[in-house]
């Protein structure tokens, strides 16, 4: 039960779904080429600076991908609220 994995922190939306995607396992591979190929043709000092800017460019579509997760989960909780008090109103007797 999603509510039940949600209490537990068993609710991980951002680990599933991937393998959904045939075009992310193309992308996966499409990043490793191109990894390899910067390890190769870069000194060790801007490889490392590439992998620090990847580093900070990964947390920071974390941070956006949080944020985005939280404002759809409350519009999608005010909608049902919304759609609840609708319900109500129109059950009353007039």
């Amino acid at each position: 039960m999603v509510m039940e994995s949600i209490y537990n922190g068993d609710f991980r939306p951002s680990e599933t779904g991937i393998g959904d995607d045939p075009g992310m396992w193309d992308l996966i591979k499409e990043i490793d080429v191109l990894q390899t190929e910067l390890k190769r043709n870069l000194d060790e000092i801007d490889y490392q600076m590439v992998e620090q800017l990847v580093d900070k460019l990964l947390q920071q579509h974390f941070l956006e991908a949080q944020a985005h997760f939280c404002s759809g989960f409350s519009a999608g909780l005010l909608l049902i609220q919304e759609a609840r008090a609708l319900g109500e109103k129109q059950m009353l007797p007039r």
